[in-house]
């Protein structure tokens, strides 16, 4: 099934405030992080992880929105892995080898990020018409 130009342009404009929230949020830990090199590092490993996975998870989720009513879900269900799993890849380091950026803030800045940005994701879904062709009327009972 054929996007429409509507649903490119939805997909484009989420990804947008996506990229907008997260640069904001980057500018905003940067002034925080000071001359810290670790906590400046805390900053890019949570913004690069979120980031990927939220613009991912936004471009599956959007991809779905256009075909059957069993695609639809299941591209929610791999939105919300794929959103979910760099963050998660990123703590479980942080736990091993990344022990001086937990030790400078790193799991507290990861998770602000992912928290923002999932905040902007239910936003964007939430504003978005739905698709009414995936909708069913029931069938009147003679």
């Amino acid at each position: 099934m054929k996007t429409s130009p509507t649903t490119g342009r939805v997909t484009a404009v989420g990804a947008v405030l996506l990229v907008a929230a997260v640069t904001v949020a980057v500018a905003v830990s940067l002034r925080w992080a000071g001359d810290d090199p670790l906590r400046r590092q805390s900053v890019m490993l949570a913004a690069s992880t979120t980031a990927f996975g939220s613009l991912v998870g936004w471009l599956v989720a959007r991809w779905g929105r256009d075909r059957n009513a069993g695609t639809a879900v299941a591209a929610g269900l791999g939105a919300t892995l794929l959103r979910i799993a760099p963050p998660l890849a990123a703590l479980a380091w942080l736990g091993g080898p990344g022990r001086p950026l937990r030790d400078a803030g790193a799991g507290g800045v990861l998770v602000a990020f992912y928290l923002l940005l999932l905040a902007v994701d239910i936003v964007l879904h939430i504003m978005v018409r739905r698709d009414r062709s995936l909708r069913t009327t029931p069938k009147p009972v003679n």
